[in-house]
This record gives C-alpha cells, structure tokens and sequence, in this order.
C-alpha cells in the first residue's frame, strides 16, 4: 500500500511539472508614457522564437510557458522584460529611448557608438534634413553644425553650396570635403534626393578623416541613405509645394531722376516716354514641387528600399528652373549564414535653364541689369526686338539678358556599389566592393541674330560643350573585433584601387544670317576655333588600417594610417603617408563619478594626425606639357616639375563630451589648431619666360579655432516639450608663409579695375586689398584716397588691406516643441564679423555713365562745400569708383532660416487608419533677416565662397524668402 501511495505522489509531481511546463495563452496591450497604444510592437518569447506584434490598438495575443519572460522592443522605445508568472494577461507601458550616448555613428569604414567616439564627428539625422525646400541635403544642416561653414552662393535653382570644415587650408588646390555616399566617393554630394538621406556624419578632425587620407584633406562628410527593415512592406509618400519672392528690392532712382542725372552729366541723350519698374519685371514668384515615393522592408535575411522623387524650382528670377528625377536602390541579403551581399544605386537626371549674373548690365548680367537699365525704355523697340540702353551700345535689358538667351544644361549622374561580405567567424569579416560615379553633362546655349544687339554682333551664337566624368572604386576590407572581459579590440585593414577618366569637348557657330539676303539660316555658318577634345585621367592606389581598444568603458585607444599614391605626382613623391592617434577618458566611469546625481557622461579626448591634398592643380601638373600654336608647331606650354609633392595638413584636437541632468544637457566643446604646408599654389611664373601660371609647392597655412555644442530639454512633459539646440564656431585663418619668391597673390578680379583680394604672409583669405576712401572731398566732389606710401599723389602703392571676408563666428539656435500632435521648431542661423565687398555699388554709384544708379546718389556732391558721402556725377571719369574701401560694408547677418508648424496624427488614428505615419506642415525659410549690408542678400559670392576669392558680391542672384505646405505619409 505505502510502494502505491508512493508512486502516486511521484506521479502526481510530474503531472504537476507538466502541467506547468504547457503552453498559456497571453494576452495584453502595450501602450506609451501618454497612455496611446504602440502598434507594431515587437512581443517575444525570450529565448525562443516565439513572438507576436501589436495591433493597430497595441494588443497581442501569443502562447508562451507558464513561466517565461515576455521582451517589448520598439524602434524608438527603451526595451523592457516582463514575466508571465502564469499571468494571462499583461499590460505594459514603454518609455522613449532617450540615451543618445547609445547611438550608433557612422565612421569611416565601420561605425561606432557615440559614447565611444575619440574624435570631433557631428552626426545630423533625417529629421533636421525634411521639409525643407532644398536640393542640395547639405543646405538643409545650414548653421546647425559647428565648424562646418556651409554656405549658398546663389540663389539660382540647383546652385550649388560652399562647404568649409574648420576653415580653408588650401589656396589654389580644393577646399571641399569628400563626400562618401553608402561607400561610394564623390566630389559632389548635390545630386542626392535630401528626402533619401538617413544620416550625415561629418569628420571633422584628421584624425577622423585619416583613414579617407589624401581624399579627407578637407574634412569628409559621409552620407547614409534609408534601408529597410526586416516585417512589413512600408510606403511612404512625402509631398510639398510652395512658392518663393524677393525678400527685398533696392531703391534705384525713377524716370524722373533718372533723367535730371543725364542731364547733370550731359551729352547723353533723355528720350524716352516709358516708365518701368524693371525689378518689378525682373523678379517674380518662383515656384517649388516635391514627390517622393519610397518602398521599404525586409525578406528572410535580407532588406531593401527603393524610391523614386520628382523636384521643380522655378527661381524667382525666370526662366531659371530645375527639373530633377531621382531613383535610389539600397538592398541587402544573406546568402548563407557566412556570406552576405549588398548592393545600391542612385540614378539622378536633372534639367535646367539658367539666367546670367555675377556680371555687370556691360557684360550680360541679368541681376544688375535690373537695377541699372534706364527706367524710360521699355522691354521692346516697335520693331518687335529688344529694347537696350539707347546711350550703350549692347547693354541689354534685363528680360532680353534673361529670355533673349536659351542657357539650357542636361546632367545625367549615375553612382552604384555591389559588395560581397564574408563572415569567417563572428570575429572576422572580409568585405570587398566594387563601385562607380559617372556623370555625364551637356550644356547649349544659343541666341538668334535679331533680337538683341548682341545676338546682331554675332548673327547669332551656338555654343555646346559636352562632358564626362567617370570614376571606378574598388575597396577590400578585413575586420576583426573581440571583446574579452574589460577588454575591447578591433582592427581593419585595407586595401584600395580608384582611377578616373575625364572628356570635354566643346564648339560655337556663329553666322546664322545670309551675309547678302539677312535671310535667316537652318545652321551657322563659320565654327569657331575653340581647340581639340580634352581628356584628363588619374590614378590612385592606397593601403589603409586601424586598431582600436578600449578598456571597462573608461580608456579609449585608436590609430589609423593611411599610404596613398597618386598619378599626379612623378615616381618617386607619388605616395603620401598619412598617420593619426586619439585617446579618450571616460570620466563619468570612474569610481569617484559613480555616485554623482547630476552628471551622467564626462568624456575628455585629444587627437592628433596628418591628411593630404593632390586636387585643384590638374592631372599633369609634374610634367613638360607642350601645346599646338598658331603656326602648326608646338611650344611648351608647362615646363617640368619633377618635385612636386603632397600638401599636407596636420591637426591637432582637443574635446570634452558631458552629459547631465538625466540626458537633459549635453555639451561638447572642441579646441583645435591645423597648419598646411607644402601648400600647392599656383604661381605666376616670370613673364620673361612667355608662360602662364604653374602649380608649386609653396608656403603654409594655419588654421585655429573653437567650437561649442549646448542641447538642451527644457521640459518634458506628457502634453508638452521643448528642445534647444546651440552650436558656436570660431576659426582663425592666417596664411604663414608664401615661400621664398611669391611675395603675393591677388584674387577676385573686378571688371575694368584692379582684383579686390590679395593674399600675403601673415593675412588670412579673403583679405580684401585697395585704397582707404577717406569719404567725398567737400571742395571737389572728388573720393579723398589715402596717401599711404608718402608719395605726392595716388599710385597703386596706395593700396593696402581694407577688410576681410573671414568671419570672427557663426551661430546657429534651434528650438523644436510639440504640443499634443502639433509641432513647431525655428532656426536661426547667424555669421558675425565679415566683410563683404559689394562690387554691384560700382555700378550703382559710378555716377560716369548713362546706367540708372542706387537712389543713394541722390545725396551726391553738387556745390562746393557739400558735406556727403557721395561724389560728383561726372561723365567717363572711374577715379570715384576704383577698388577701394568705399565698397567694403559689414556682411553680419541674423537670418530667421526655416520656422516649421506641423500637426501628426495620433498612434490610436494611425492605428485604425492602418498607416504609419501622417503629418502635415507648413515651412517658411529665409523669413527674416537682419543685417546692414545694402545689398540684396549678405550671403551670395560672385566666386566660389570657401577660397581666396571669397566674399565678393557683384550681381549675384539673391537667395529668396520660401513658403511650403506639405505631407508626409506612411504605411
């Protein structure tokens, strides 16, 4: 009885097991901290497969063990457990993830959690690049990254921006950063649909760009497009239009004073019975569209997305538009669980039709010719042609310079990467990539023999000009990381080949008149001579590595190096080599910081490393070029230069990371100083030897500065938040050395007068040079220049440093707040100091000629003794308007950049709606801005903004103030 009694328990023990070893069925809702419900969630079975996800109302039913432990995730949300303990149903709330210290950043050649970071690198997410009218993504991080001066110089559809990276280190060679878009280098990153954009890291310092070496010269800026991601298809639908004006117009003189002017100046004629506003004519209301349609998700061990966009601006000054059409691919798929592939694409086909400026009414300038025709013509004689100034022969109107013209280009861009990754352990990788960025642009301009004076001289023009730019890539890289204990270590090593090949080819026809008949013919009828196709090609070959280790969080260790050989360097000095270190310490780690209750993360770091230069001085600028010349024959045309070599920037870095009050404060603080040298310099050689100019190793530059990040989370409520972000740089340029012979070089040439920059020792870029105005002489009405050599009379030994186009600091505040489902955020964006030579006032207060002028010469000098800061009219005389500081103003601006209101859809709608995402907006840029410069916008260059020429406006097409209403849809 007792051996029965026995085996009863026993069984009864088991069953029991059993029993609570079977499955139960859970059921439950997971919601947010405002009580909505999440759907999509992720609910699993820890340990197991097993899983479910939330439904549109954020429930779940799943069967699971008695006493297993359930794992909500949520993209967004912090990650949380919870036991079953035989509960059949369970209720959980997630909070957001806020630990940005935990994000993951894009370095060169890997990633990296932020937290771990050594070196200066800002990170810019989609969320600051959408809704913006754009199309170059880096316009939309404007001001809201420090030490990055990115600026617009133009306001024309499709211009382009200058992007400095803690300041210029080159004179004549490129001072624009790499862009590496998904692995695939480029020179240009304008072609990318912004709203494709995932994330832009940008490497500030050398040590962090080392490992791109001679291409991170300047900085690198690596660019990370949208995947997607593993469950459900997801489509999403992002749309705006919008419309754009002139922020401002300048006050020019009406007919009336106009022709009291001519009358003072005499011998030009007064006729004319039209009255026209030709700013009002000129600019008008531009137009902005924007659809993207994108298709994203995941298949067994592999994602993708695709999307395809459409963008049109029409500028505001017509017939200047762009068309663009964009298509990006981006994909992965395991193979095997060793072997994994990927692959990516942007395809990018864009149109425009462009308007002329950065040039005087003389010389074609739609802009200042807005300002400067006569107001008594109008825009057509009676015979149907253009109307030009009746007084000028060839100065044209500004609708003829802007319609009369058909200045159409084509740019078809193609970018692609195939790689095939490796897994030998979990350890080890080997990744091996094969990409290409072509580009092929055709531009075509022509104007016809009988509207315009000009197009009579010519008997009307076609110019065409056809190029093509194509650049392989092949990267092979080996990775290997371990974690052992305190102990975490990786390395890459690597190996690169890149080439390139560069066509042009170009021709203009003139003559499409019958010289006896005037009869309009099908095709022209002389070609020019505008010499044979061009064709450049260059080579590169690089070796690359890293190691890197860090100790219980707390010290952090890394090392690149990099040895690049380039083509555009004889045997012998074609390698460079390219060393950099960094070191952190995680102080907040410390036993000492533990207990503290209000910091969170104290980072100290330092780096130190060199980077190269080989661009901007031509593909042969080492070897003996000869040239075809008017006889048939050849003559040199470049001597040799068998010592040419590298440029070569050294950095050094010094940062501190700290983060406090639960995450709620964040600031990072940047010290650096980099100094170029063997600056590659193009230099005039002597005119004995009837040569141009040559591109030698020559002088040094030097760069410090500051930078300072403060994020803050003013409050965090349930219904409301409030956000602010601060950024401030500083940068100090100065110009060290010219080498032995080169005592200057002058820049920023101004038309019919001396160049308005000159670079010397000691001086930083952009320094502006002329003679000091010393205001209007009250007895002659003539500008009183400065003696400044002591010699009786003005020589150009008079002229000296009359300003600089170098900022003392940039700034940028923005503030983002949600109430309930609406949003709002503004952005201010701010450079102080600079100077800006406003070449357009040489026109409009020359006072010598039949132009109409700035309604400033209505203080003009007309009687002796007249105090005025304006001089005398005076016919054909240009001794008031010479290169001087006269012209020189204050470029200091404040510029309300972008204001956004928007309203989103609740998780509960959203989720009966069966959509992701649906937000409305309503954007304004360039609302406000405040500054004294008497132009039309502070921030335009008549050349390239991040050179030596920088800082000089002569008829630029201003930016204009934009309004967008849009939607952003998901499925």
């Amino acid at each position: 009885m007792r051996k029965k009694f026995t085996l009863f328990i026993v069984l009864l023990c088991c069953g029991m097991g059993f029993a609570m070893a079977q499955d139960i069925t859970v059921s439950g809702q997971v919601k947010d901290q405002q009580g909505l419900p999440i759907p999509g969630a992720s609910v699993q079975v820890k340990g197991t497969n097993l899983g479910a996800s939330t439904a549109a109302n954020g429930t779940f039913t799943l069967k699971a063990p008695a006493n297993a432990t359930l794992t909500f995730s949520f993209m967004g949300f912090k990650s949380i457990e919870e036991a079953v303990n035989n509960r059949t149903s369970i209720y959980v709330t997630m909070s957001e993830d806020n630990n940005q210290l935990n994000e993951v950043v894009v370095v060169g050649y890997g990633t990296q959690v932020k937290k771990d970071l050594t070196t200066a690198v800002v990170s810019v997410s989609a969320k600051d690049i959408e809704n913006q009218p754009v199309t170059n993504p880096l316009q939309a991080i404007q001001g809201k990254a420090a030490g990055v001066q990115i600026i617009s110089q133009s306001g024309k559809p499709g211009a382009g921006v200058a992007v400095s990276i803690r300041g210029n280190t080159s004179i004549t060679a490129s001072n624009s950063p790499l862009y590496v878009i998904d692995g695939i280098t480029s020179r240009d990153a304008s072609f990318v649909n912004p709203a494709d954009v995932e994330t832009m890291t940008i490497l500030k310092d050398a040590s962090a760009a080392a490992i791109y070496g001679s291409s991170g010269a300047n900085g690198v800026v690596l660019i990370t497009t949208k995947k997607g991601i593993s469950g459900q298809l997801k489509v999403g639908l992002n749309a705006f239009t919008g419309f754009s004006n002139l922020w401002q117009t300048q006050d020019v003189l009406n007919k009336e004073q106009y022709v009291a002017l001519l009358t003072e100046l005499g011998g030009y004629a007064t006729d004319g019975a039209a009255n026209t506003d030709w700013q009002d004519l000129t600019f008008g209301t531009g137009t902005q569209q924007n659809y993207q349609v994108s298709l994203s998700g995941g298949i067994k061990g592999g994602q993708y997305y695709f999307s395809s966009g459409y963008q049109q601006d029409k500028g505001i000054v017509a017939p200047a538009k762009l068309d663009r059409y964009t298509l990006n691919f981006n994909g992965s798929q395991n193979l095997t669980k060793w072997l994994k592939i990927y692959g990516n694409a942007v395809l990018t086909s864009g149109k425009s039709r462009d308007v002329s400026d950065n040039a005087g009414v003389a010389r074609g300038g739609t802009i200042l010719s807005a300002l400067t025709t006569p107001p008594n013509i109008g825009i057509y004689l009676p015979n149907g042609t253009y109307a030009g100034n009746p007084n000028a022969g060839g100065w044209e109107n500004p609708i003829a310079n802007a319609f009369a013209g058909i200045n159409a280009n084509r740019n078809l861009r193609f970018i692609g990467a195939f790689a095939g990754e490796i897994k030998f352990t979990k350890d080890l990788s080997f990744k091996s990539s094969i990409s290409t960025n072509s580009s092929t642009n055709h531009y075509n301009y022509f104007i016809d023999p009988y509207s315009t004076d000009y197009g009579r001289a010519q008997k009307g023009l076609f110019r065409y000009n056809d190029t093509k730019d194509h650049v392989w890539l092949n990267e092979n890289i080996l990775s290997y990381a371990k974690k052992v204990g305190k102990h975490d270590f990786s390395a890459t090593a690597g190996y690169t080949l890149q080439e390139s090949d560069w066509t042009y080819s170009n021709y203009e026809i003139t003559k499409f008149t019958d010289p006896t008949t005037n009869a309009l013919l099908n095709d022209g009828t002389a070609v020019a001579a505008v010499g044979p196709p061009s064709r450049a090609q260059w080579s590169k070959r690089s070796y690359l590595g890293r190691v890197s280790y860090s100790y219980d969080g707390k010290y952090l260790l890394s090392s690149n190096f990099r040895a690049d050989g380039s083509s555009r360097f004889k045997k012998g000095n074609r390698f460079g080599y390219f060393p950099s270190v960094s070191a952190g310490w995680r102080i907040s780690a410390e036993n000492f910081m533990k207990d503290s209750k209000t910091i969170n993360d104290l980072k100290l770091r330092g780096s130190w490393g060199q980077v190269g230069n080989d661009e901007g001085i031509g593909d042969y600028a080492y070897l003996k070029l000869y040239q075809i010349n008017a006889q048939g024959g050849y003559g040199l045309s470049q001597p040799a230069n068998e010592n040419l070599t590298w440029e070569k920037t050294t950095q050094t870095n010094i940062g501190l990371d700290l983060t406090m009050f639960n995450s709620r404060l964040t600031f990072t603080a940047d010290a650096y100083i980099k100094k170029t040298t063997d600056l590659l310099v193009s230099v005039q050689l002597p005119p004995s030897s009837g040569l141009g100019a040559q591109s030698l190793n020559v002088g040094a530059m030097e760069n410090k500065g500051f930078e300072f990040v403060l994020s803050t989370k003013n409050f965090i409520k349930d219904k409301f938040t409030w956000n602010t972000d601060l950024n401030f740089s500083l940068n100090r340029n100065k110009v060290t050395s010219l080498g032995i012979t080169t005592k200057s070089l002058d820049f920023a040439g101004i038309y019919e007068r001396t160049a308005a920059v000159r670079i010397v020792e000691g001086r930083p870029l952009g320094s502006f040079y002329g003679y000091v105005s010393n205001g209007v002489n009250p007895a002659t009405g003539m500008i009183d220049y400065a003696d400044i050599d002591g010699v009786p009379g003005i020589t150009a030994d008079d002229r000296t440093f009359i300003g600089s186009a170098q900022p003392k600091f940039t700034y940028g505040i923005n503030n983002s707040m949600t109430f309930g489902n609406f949003g709002f955020s503004f952005f201010f964006q701010g450079v102080q100091g600079n100077d800006v030579f406003n070449a357009s006032r040489i026109d409009l207060e020359s006072l010598n000629d039949s132009k109409n002028q700035s309604a400033a010469v209505l203080r003009r000098w007309t009687t002796p003794g007249q105090v005025t800061d304006i001089p005398k009219a005076l016919k054909s005389n240009s001794d008031n308007t010479r290169t001087s500081s006269r012209f020189v103003e204050d470029g200091s601006y404040l510029r309300l950049k972008s204001a956004t209101l928007s309203y989103s859809l609740g998780k509960l709608t959203l989720g009966r709606m069966r959509m992701s995402k649906v937000n409305i907006f309503a954007t304004g840029y360039n609302l406000l801005t405040f500054t004294d410069y008497s132009g039309f916008d502070p921030e335009v260059n008549q050349y390239g903004a991040n050179g030596p020429s920088m800082g000089v406006d002569y008829g630029t097409y201003p930016q204009a103030r934009t309004f967008l209403f849009g939607v952003n849809v998901g499925f």
